[in-house]
């Protein structure tokens, strides 16, 4: 990045600082802006509508799916009152591909791709 000219930056994520490492008496004019495009983690106590997001509750449900799958494993071929058996190694099988799919769709969806110099 230094042959391109791009300034370069650090981020202090636990102290919440950021750095732009340039010399501002000759590098930046005055009426010039500087963007940053930032993320913050949300406190949940402060703002528990992040709970309430669709894919969390899907993949959320998935992984207890995979879990309660694994637990029924153990008591494979149990009939339980009233004559229904429970077949945990379906439910586990299901519960892995629901996860494989929503992690592809996580991907494919909401995360950005790669950036390559090209140069």
């Amino acid at each position: 990045m230094l042959l391109v000219g791009e300034k370069s930056f650090r981020y202090q994520r636990h102290m919440d600082r950021i750095y732009i490492d340039m010399n501002w008496e000759t590098d930046v004019s005055v009426g010039e802006y500087i963007l940053v495009e930032a993320y913050r983690i949300l406190d949940p106590a402060q703002w528990p509508q992040v709970y309430n997001d669709r894919f969390v509750k899907r993949y959320a449900t998935a992984l207890i799916k995979r879990q309660w799958g694994a637990n029924l494993k153990k008591f494979e071929g149990i009939q339980m009152p009233g004559g229904v058996t429970l077949n945990g190694q379906k439910i586990y099988d299901e519960a892995v591909e629901e996860i494989k799919y929503l992690e592809e769709e996580m991907q494919s969806t909401y995360v950005e791709p790669p950036n390559f110099m090209l140069g």
